[in-house]
């Protein structure tokens, strides 16, 4: 009798144990399946634009219906021709004059200027609001916080009169200025300064610092994924900022890259492929910079308030 009972015992086991193989080779299987639609959905418009990089406007669209793998990757007659052209390389480039090289440098120029002045005043407001006691600080930082509802069409216009009664339109500082100080930067670098124990400013009070020499020397050390992370957030929004500079800016020597792609769009029609090779130019810094600084990305978020 006892046999028999541990007998059936096992034989529920073994079934039990079947089912729960079975229900996770199913979810599984899903999981892997959405992970596969999302690679798909995101994936697939970089393939489409750098495959198409490299062949001419006929190859292009003789390959766009019906869609295929011979949509996405270029098969026969792969060429760089239309990076060439797109960097104002060789005699056909000159001739149309389309160079988007000068466009590159201004986009990384302002980005990193941007990005210098946004830490130095985010980073000063941010020790404002994350480390020092004061009445009536919270109210203050939802004010702050609160901008950052008010989208960017609604203070174009107040924006563009400040700007030009400041000299600044049709120059390359009308690309920098308006963005020196960000509401978003401000209330992220708080959550990562706040996090930090007060008992580190003490100590360094009762050894004669300073408050500067606890932001310099206690603060900043132990927020840097923190600083990375918004730095990285600052230069993708600027580099990728095309409605101030397409109002502030009109000489296209001083055009961002955002908008010098813009422009080959005419009534004449564009070179599809040199567009997608300025496309695939445009993109490669705030890639290649992601993928060098993704590690200080997941740090911070891991480190701070916003972890989910």
């Amino acid at each position: 009798m006892s046999t028999h009972k541990n007998t059936h015992t096992k034989s529920l086991e073994r079934k039990l144990h079947r089912k729960v193989i079975a229900k996770n080779s199913l979810n599984m299987f899903f999981t892997i399946i959405i992970y596969l639609v999302i690679i798909i959905v995101f994936a697939s418009p970089m393939f489409y634009v750098i495959g198409n990089s490299m062949r001419n406007s006929q190859a292009i669209w003789s390959n766009a219906f019906p869609v295929s793998w011979k949509t996405f990757i270029p098969y026969e007659g792969i060429s760089l021709a239309n990076f060439k052209q797109t960097l104002g390389i060789g005699d056909v480039a000159k001739g149309l004059g389309m160079d988007i090289s000068q466009n590159l440098l201004i986009s990384l120029a302002s980005a990193i200027a941007v990005v210098t002045s946004s830490l130095i005043f985010n980073t000063s407001a941010a020790y404002f609001f994350g480390r020092l006691k004061f009445p009536g600080k919270k109210f203050l930082l939802i004010f702050v916080v609160a901008t950052m509802m008010i989208p960017q069409q609604v203070v174009i216009v107040p924006l563009y009169i400040v700007a030009n009664k400041l000299h600044l339109i049709n120059t390359f500082w009308a690309l920098v200025v308006p963005w020196y100080s960000s509401p978003f930067v401000v209330f992220l670098l708080t959550q990562f300064m706040s996090d930090l124990p007060y008992e580190y400013d003490e100590a360094a009070l009762i050894d004669g610092a300073n408050q500067w020499d606890i932001l310099w020397k206690v603060v900043l050390p132990n927020i840097i994924p923190g600083l990375i992370t918004v730095s990285l957030l600052e230069f993708q929004f600027i580099w990728n900022e095309f409605y101030w500079p397409l109002i502030a800016v009109s000489r296209t020597k001083l055009y961002p890259v955002q908008v010098a792609v813009a422009s080959q769009f005419t009534e004449s029609g564009p070179n599809w492929g040199v567009v997608f090779a300025a496309m695939t130019l445009a993109s490669l810094p705030v890639i290649i910079l992601f993928l060098f600084l993704q590690r200080y990305f997941y740090e911070s978020a891991a480190m701070s308030g916003i972890k989910g």
